[in-house]
């Protein structure tokens, strides 16, 4: 898919080190600075973070399976998560953006319902309901199983004291910056 509007002279394009200077990342302007803050946090705080076990939760049981001709070619859990083979994906894909679109939940057992209804149509299968499916108030009603956060392991990360010599270096940047502006009002 080539459009001609879309070409580059090669003879134009200069390297991108060539017109940016770069700075420490304590000298960034304060919206750099703190995307890329976050983005260092979140990748130290996922390392420290578990999954939770949703083995025994209700809410991540069976909702209900979709069957054609004997076989059961989707299941669903109470949240609402389809899982169904790369043969079936195709057919099954219209049908679950249909269920989000008319849904007025955006998990749970009566989104789990309208995408087993609509799987159904889109393959003419028939729904098993599941004897662990659970109504929308139960679920709403079930407390959702949470990360957990070792954030005493995460202080003890070398990262960790180099993301807060970072913060610190950007505080003084800042503060130094400050003062020649308070000086001269």
């Amino acid at each position: 898919m080539s459009d001609t509007s879309y070409r580059l002279d090669i003879a134009s394009v200069k390297p991108l080190a060539a017109t940016v200077k770069a700075v420490p990342l304590a000298e960034a302007p304060e919206d750099l600075f703190q995307m890329v803050m976050a983005a260092k946090q979140d990748m130290l705080q996922l390392q420290y973070s578990q999954a939770p076990d949703t083995a025994n939760n209700p809410t991540y049981a069976p909702y209900a399976t979709v069957v054609v001709n004997g076989k059961v070619v989707a299941k669903i859990d109470n949240h609402g998560f389809v899982e169904t083979t790369n043969a079936m994906h195709a057919s099954c894909v219209d049908a679950i953006k249909a269920a989000d679109a008319e849904s007025s939940v955006l998990s749970g057992p009566e989104l789990a319902q309208a995408r087993a209804r609509r799987i159904a149509e889109a393959v003419n299968g028939t729904i098993n309901k599941a004897p662990t499916a659970m109504s929308q108030r139960a679920f709403d009603a079930t407390p959702q199983p949470k990360m957990t956060f070792n954030y005493e392991a995460m202080q003890r990360d070398p990262e960790y004291a180099a993301i807060e010599q970072l913060k610190k270096a950007h505080a003084a940047f800042l503060a130094q910056h400050m003062e020649p502006q308070n000086s001269a009002a």
